[in-house]
């Protein structure tokens, strides 16, 4: 019996995980013996698709018990590899629907004849153990439901904590009080007394939360961080520091944190790395929204204000998009992010109608911090006359990068023609550098403003001890022209300027360029 097999039910999650683990290797075994361009993770969504012909995010969220953010991820890789797509509700113009295309549907007899034997071969060998596999996973499932195991065992740790202060008082424990203090989430503090500030504690000192959380995060990133040798040096590098005591104790999450994430980057350079706090109860400040210079409209001519669609966090009030048409038939966009939902496409859309017959756009992403691909491929399109291939991205594990394009179809009026400034700034960061970055690089827009913030590595959420999770980048977005992106430099302006003066120095450049025609 190996050492992870001695250990139990204590390792439950760890087994489970190298079962599935082998399990999806072999998938993926067969699937490419079989001349099949199809990742075992798809299967579940696959097979939903095929039997009820179109569904849309939120149903097969419901229906696979997966989060939004999961299901949008594997249907946006599903997408590109051709074979799912999304279209309009007949019945609702604003839902999108997903459902497989001619080639996604041509794999389904291929797909299901692996499947029956795959089934077959795994239900035999699962039943060495005298038992089917399936029942013994619904009661794991049921033992899980019945009642929060974290909740038992923080009450345990809760119980014991107090016994072990009573008979402890007068030692020095502030390192296990710090930490059953973050574990149970008690609202007193560690109690400190003459025994405790004495010189037998040492002055460097961490503790086995802190610890816990350094080794996960050294794990996560030797076995999924993009750059495989740097996420060695960086693991024993950190694992090296939390023992000397450069993070701190784990009691002061923020002093934490903010020690852990400056040595991330100094080692890395990479804006996207990075570890959370346990409660992310912090709320986006308020953001200045800038009119046109000399713009005092009356209320009658206010800009479009296109509400934010419901995506399970923040209020119905707060704002994404925004566009008017200024004096000269100036277009201005205003958009504060790009929400990975299918609801946001039609906000885009709306956009693009309000600006459907301006001479020249001004799309602002200044103030611009994030989101997904989905909003950046289908605001792309209506620049282009055809499909154009934006960018492409490599991702740990691959064999070859995986190309990115515009989206093939968009409901309202292109505008191939018009020229289009972009304003940034250097709270600009990932997904609008990324749609800024793809079409720079097809010479469609001229970029005006502040050097971007450097985030073009994506990547995933992982979940460490204590509550704690950190962004871990697994791959990288670059130009296959020149192999390059913009992790860490971000992306230089045509013309640099401060950001508040971009939209001034736009408008007259598209001013002039009109008078000049």
């Amino acid at each position: 019996m190996d050492y992870i097999n001695s250990l139990g039910v204590l390792v439950l999650d760890h087994r489970f995980r190298r079962i599935m683990e082998t399990l999806l290797q072999t998938a993926a075994e067969i699937y490419t013996a079989r001349g099949l361009s199809f990742r075992p993770r798809w299967a579940s969504t696959y097979r939903l698709l095929a039997e009820h012909g179109s569904l849309s995010v939120t149903e097969l969220a419901t229906l696979l018990k997966l989060s939004h953010p999961a299901v949008i991820g594997i249907t946006h890789d599903m997408a590109e590899a051709g074979l799912v797509t999304a279209m309009s509700d007949r019945g609702d113009a604003r839902r999108r629907l997903l459902t497989l295309t001619v080639r996604g549907r041509k794999m389904n007899a291929e797909l299901n004849a692996i499947w029956t034997e795959l089934a077959r071969v795994q239900k035999s060998r699962f039943r060495y153990a005298g038992c089917d596999i399936v029942p013994v996973l619904d009661h794991v499932e049921l033992g899980i439901a019945e009642r929060s195991i974290a909740a038992d065992v923080l009450a345990a740790l809760a119980g014991r904590r107090r016994r072990k202060a009573r008979a402890t008082r007068r030692k020095a424990t502030v390192a296990m009080l710090a930490c059953v203090h973050v574990l149970t989430t008690a609202a007193c503090a560690p109690a400190t007394t003459a025994a405790a500030t004495s010189t037998s504690v040492p002055a460097a000192v961490y503790d086995a939360v802190a610890l816990d959380v350094v080794n996960a995060v050294a794990d996560s990133l030797v076995n999924e961080y993009i750059y495989e040798p740097v996420a060695h040096k960086v693991a024993d590098s950190i694992r090296a520091e939390v023992r000397r005591g450069a993070f701190g104790r784990i009691a002061d999450t923020v002093a934490f944190v903010s020690a852990l994430n400056a040595s991330l980057l100094r080692l890395t350079n990479d804006r996207h790395l990075g570890v959370r706090h346990p409660v992310a109860a912090q709320s986006a400040a308020p953001v200045r929204v800038r009119r046109a210079p000399g713009d005092s409209a009356p209320a009658s001519a206010t800009p479009r204000r296109i509400r934010r669609p419901t995506f399970g966090t923040g209020s119905d009030d707060q704002l994404f998009a925004r566009a008017r048409v200024l004096d000269g038939n100036v277009g201005y966009m205003d958009l504060r992010g790009f929400p990975e939902e299918p609801a946001a496409v039609a906000v885009i859309d709306s956009l693009m109608g309000v600006v459907a017959n301006v001479k020249g756009l001004i799309i602002d992403l200044g103030n611009n911090r994030g989101g997904g691909p989905s909003i950046v491929r289908h605001l792309s399109a209506y620049l282009f006359d055809k499909p154009v291939h934006l960018v492409s991205t490599f991702q740990r594990g691959m064999t070859a990068p995986r190309e990115r394009w515009t989206v093939e179809q968009v409901p309202g009026k292109r505008l191939p023609k018009i020229p289009v400034i972009l304003l940034t700034s250097r709270r600009t960061i990932s997904a609008p550098e990324s749609f800024a970055f793809g079409l720079k690089a097809n010479g469609r827009v001229t970029v005006i403003g502040e050097r971007t913030g450097g985030g073009g590595h994506f990547g995933r959420v992982i979940q460490l001890p204590a509550g704690f999770s950190m962004f871990l980048p697994t791959g990288r977005t670059f130009d296959p022209r020149s192999n390059k992106g913009w992790e860490s430099t971000g992306i230089k302006p045509d013309l640099e300027v401060e950001y508040d003066r971009a939209l001034e120095v736009a408008l007259n450049r598209l001013r002039q360029s009109s008078d000049r025609e």
